[in-house]
């Protein structure tokens, strides 16, 4: 009986010396890992703004309640009551911060103890969602004109969040004052009208103009417009396109009569309205009409021989010039022909003289 009573006695002397060493050990603990002193705060302030008598972080270093609620560490609450346009946006649900998520931790963005020159409003692009929150990526917005990383004040200025009060102009003008300053001249100052930060024009109907359809769905803008020309652009293929030396000379710049938008090959005959057997068992040569060029034709090749009649059947019909044959003849077929005398003999019948609704 009495060993027992000895060793609870020693276990309970056990248990009140580490009882009593742990507040120590807490301490020492919290000491040695820096969480007692983690680093000076930043003393980032704004002229002339004060908030609770305070002009920055750094004037209540030592006061850490000002952040620090036990247990929970920082609390949103803490940083409202000094931040209380802050706590207004979210209140009335407007603003940044009535449009960002987790806005009850405020560390999530605005790491402290980083030094009294830590600018901590300003935080890595990727950790905001900006095409979610706006419908304006930043995937053309992260770096600056000298290689920097952008940060939200670069075009937020004054900080003001609103889309209203981004000024493009104050990045765009000096790196290309005459590209920005027409730009301005001709579409006004709304950017965010017309570019969504990757370029693709918002409002604007571009297939209504021209259609991006196959490989033209993929190009960037500059591949057409790379001399900032939009309004009136050509739309022909050897606008944005250089003759192949392997056509030059043969086959004209009528591209789309054996090419289509999706790629260059295969390459086949798509548009020819005239009848390529015309009026025979099997498709005749093609040199037989193209004797020079695949771009020129001709009918005497196979008409020669029937030159005078033809030209006497033409002037009956008031036709001159015989060179352009394709302008009445597109197809050339044996029904078109037959259509043509049908019309022109219908035409040389005199119309039958009006009655006389008098003679009986």
């Amino acid at each position: 009986m009495d060993l027992i009573k000895r060793l609870a006695s020693s276990w309970l002397v056990r248990i009140g010396v580490v009882v009593a060493l742990m507040p120590a050990a807490a301490f020492l603990y919290l000491k040695l890992s820096g969480h007692l002193d983690p680093g000076p705060v930043s003393a980032m302030t704004k002229v002339g703004v004060m908030r609770e008598g305070y002009a920055s972080h750094a004037d209540f270093e030592k006061e850490c309640k000002h952040c620090h609620a036990p247990v929970h560490c920082i609390t949103a609450n803490r940083c409202q009551t000094c931040h209380m346009e802050i706590a207004k946006q979210i209140t009335d649900s407007e603003g940044l911060h009535a449009r960002l998520p987790g806005t009850d931790k405020c560390q999530t963005c605005h790491v402290e103890h980083q030094g009294r020159e830590a600018a901590i409003t300003h935080f890595p692009l990727d950790n905001v969602d900006h095409l979610a929150l706006t419908g304006y990526s930043l995937e053309l917005h992260q770096t600056t004109y000298d290689g920097e990383p952008m940060v939200c004040h670069d075009c937020h200025a004054e900080g003001t969040y609103a889309a209203d009060a981004v000024c493009c102009a104050g990045c765009h003008s000096p790196e290309n004052g005459a590209l920005a300053s027409d730009h301005l001249d001709r579409f006004g100052g709304e950017c965010i009208e017309c570019h969504d930060g990757v370029d693709r024009m918002l409002t604007f109907a571009h297939d209504s103009h021209f259609a991006l359809e196959g490989a033209h769905a993929t190009a960037e803008c500059e591949s057409c417009h790379g001399d900032h020309v939009f309004a009136g652009k050509a739309q022909d293929c050897s606008a944005c396109h250089d003759e192949p030396a392997h056509h030059a000379g043969q086959f004209g710049l009528d591209c789309a009569r054996c090419h289509t938008a999706i790629a260059w090959a295969p390459a086949e005959l798509r548009e020819h309205t005239f009848d390529l057997t015309h009026q025979s068992d099997r498709p005749i040569d093609c040199t037989t009409c193209h004797v020079d060029t695949y771009a020129v034709y001709t009918c005497d090749g196979c008409h020669e021989h029937t030159m005078e009649v033809t030209a006497d059947q033409h002037l009956d019909d008031e036709v001159a010039d015989l060179s352009e044959c394709s302008e009445c003849h597109p197809t050339g077929t044996g029904e078109e022909i037959a259509q043509l005398r049908s019309d022109s003999a219908a035409q040389a019948v005199p119309a039958a003289p009006a009655q006389n609704s008098g003679d009986k």
